[in-house]
């Protein structure tokens, strides 16, 4: 299943400390399903969201035609079954909260003007993934020290089927995304992240 390519992937992808801890996973998902993936995402790539950024949830797949709910579901579980793996034995310091739940979506970002600008990520967030799925050529995600575009470090570069993956830090994972292409960003996202306001995906 999708789950464990997913996961075995992001379990042997090594940790980059620079500026920040994060990793990079090259061919993220299995070559049918992203190419799945990709294909029944192109829809996305000239949808009007009104310059807004635009979420898919999964139990929405089908009204788009998406047939990869089952996928997606199993990633999901195998994060949520996986969360001390993938956190407290990969990361320094992690957050950790007591009860735990998988959010997921694909992301629609518009092209500029908009652009998410520099934050460190939600508090409730603990570990956050973002695979790049369409265009072929767009901007991935930057880096940076400090809520400051000057202080810009580095760039996980836009790949389709890549993902971005880290631990959100108060202070210190201070990141930023855009398109800068004619058309949409398309990225399918998870994050794992405290129940506190009750259960989302999984």
């Amino acid at each position: 299943m999708a789950g464990t390519y997913y996961i075995n992937k992001v379990l042997d992808a090594p940790i980059i400390k620079s500026p920040w801890q994060h990793q990079i996973i090259d061919d993220s998902l299995p070559y049918d399903v992203f190419a799945r993936l990709q294909s029944q995402c192109e829809q996305f790539l000239n949808l009007d969201t009104q310059g807004n950024l635009k979420f898919i949830f999964p139990h929405e797949f089908k009204d788009y035609g998406i047939d990869l709910y089952d996928d997606v579901h199993s990633i999901g579980t195998q994060i949520l079954e996986k969360a001390e793996n993938l956190t407290r034995d990969l990361y320094e310091n992690p957050r950790w909260y007591g009860g735990l739940t998988v959010y997921a979506h694909i992301s629609i970002t518009p092209p500029l003007p908009y652009k998410f600008d520099i934050h460190e990520e939600g508090m409730e967030k603990i570990w956050s993934s973002v695979t790049y799925v369409a265009p072929i050529r767009n901007v991935g995600t930057k880096m940076y020290t400090a809520k400051d575009e000057k202080t810009f470090v580095s760039e996980a570069e836009w790949k389709p089927n890549s993902t971005f993956v880290f631990c959100g830090q108060k202070g210190v994972t201070w990141h930023s995304y855009e398109s800068s292409e004619s058309t949409n960003r398309i990225t399918l996202n998870y994050f794992l992240m405290s129940d506190r306001r009750g259960k989302r995906f999984i």
